[in-house]
């Protein structure tokens, strides 16, 4: 692949869709970050440098209002503010998802999905349409403690949402996201008002709000965990089954212990990431591996990228199981490390343990279609049939 080649590197062209991880390949093998003027970005693909930018909040900033930017107050939450303002929300979200992850919701997921599979007719059917977008909006609600997802409300909020997250590339979807985040924030605090204090969301708000931090990003770090319910749960459901369908040895054989099984998801997330990547904006004028940063710069981190380059992973494009220890980035790292991984981990986990104990084996009855999404890589279609 020429320099030119992954220059006009664009995550939704066909090709790139179908599979990212050559284009990939190609603008690691460059060496430096790689200036792409359609993303007005510099884009990382090494796990190195994105590894660097993740830690340096003094030069690279999650909120960018530090590096000069206007930020409407529905788009500061957990993930776009910075420490010290950070710690707080953060600390207090991780500590009550590690409460919510308990063994009681590891029961009722299993039971779920059990429930799921049974009764599902036989033959052939679209996995995502089916049963991974179904079962991801059953288990956020019944994870955070809210009311089950009413679809037609919280569907076209959460479309519109998602696709902001490729604003960089159709600036049109910007306002609408921010709209639909504004609505959806309203929605939560109906829930949340009309909840009893000793429910856990209302003690998660009332202890962000006790150390210090303001309402509504407490309120909009809600919001996240509710998107991801149609967003990254989802795809990361689709993305593995599509895995399994591709090497059912995995089911059969790989999987022979619960070590291995709960090690095993943050396999599947490493090599085949929910969220692609995610930009920070450069506070100062500096000097990067090699390129000038100005201030206001994107730097935009290729997860996906860094989590086949092979310098950090051996053989990065096969699916290891019991590769451990994974630092893959699928989930950010450091200050900003995603801290609805534990949801994510735990639904996968329970539901490749229901697929061992039932000997399943997974095979594709028809092509995976992506959707046409850059931030979010996920499925639209998925024929499967499961024996």
């Amino acid at each position: 692949m020429t320099t030119d080649a992954v220059i006009e590197y664009h995550p939704l062209d066909p090709h790139t869709l179908l599979d990212p991880y050559p284009v990939y390949a190609g603008l690691r093998s460059v060496g430096a970050p790689v200036w792409n003027q359609r993303l007005d970005s510099w884009v990382l693909t090494s796990y190195r440098h994105c590894r660097e930018v993740l830690l340096d909040h003094e030069n690279f900033a999650a909120d960018w209002r530090r590096a000069g930017e206007t930020v409407p107050d529905p788009a500061l939450d957990v993930h776009t503010v910075d420490p010290p303002e950070h710690t707080a929300i953060y600390t207090v979200l991780a500590d009550s998802l590690r409460d919510m992850a308990c063994d009681s919701l590891r029961a009722r997921t299993r039971a779920h999905i059990a429930r799921m599979l049974d009764e599902r007719p036989a033959g052939p059917f679209d996995a995502i349409r089916e049963f991974t977008e179904p079962l991801a909006r059953w288990f956020i609600p019944e994870a955070i403690g809210v009311p089950p997802f009413d679809l037609t409300t919280v569907r076209p909020m959460a479309e519109a949402i998602t696709q902001a997250m490729d604003s960089g590339l159709n600036p049109a979807a910007r306002e609408p996201g921010v709209a639909a985040q504004r609505r959806l924030a309203a929605m939560i605090e109906g829930w949340v008002t009309g909840m009893n204090p000793d429910h856990p969301i209302s003690r998660l708000v009332a202890a962000a709000v006790e150390a210090g931090v303001p309402r509504h990003i407490a309120m909009n770090s809600l919001r996240t965990l509710v998107v991801n319910g149609f967003t990254a749960v989802p795809a990361s459901l689709g993305n593995t089954l599509n895995a399994l369908s591709r090497d059912p040895s995995i089911l059969t054989e790989k999987l022979d212990s619960p070590e291995t099984i709960d090690r095993a998801p943050h396999e599947f997330f490493r090599y085949e990431a929910p969220i692609q990547g995610t930009t920070r904006l450069a506070v100062r004028d500096l000097e990067f591996n090699g390129v000038k940063v100005l201030r206001g710069q994107g730097m935009l981190m290729l997860f996906a990228a860094a989590n086949r380059d092979p310098e950090q992973f051996d053989d990065p494009g096969t699916i290891r199981v019991d590769r451990w220890p994974n630092h893959h980035l699928t989930f950010g790292y450091g200050a900003h490390a995603c801290t609805g991984s534990l949801l994510a981990h735990l639904l996968l986990r329970e539901l490749l343990t229901v697929l061992v104990e039932r000997g399943a084996v997974l095979e594709p009855a028809g092509a995976a279609v992506h959707k046409k999404l850059a931030t979010v890589r996920t499925l639209a279609e998925l024929p499967l049939e499961i024996r």
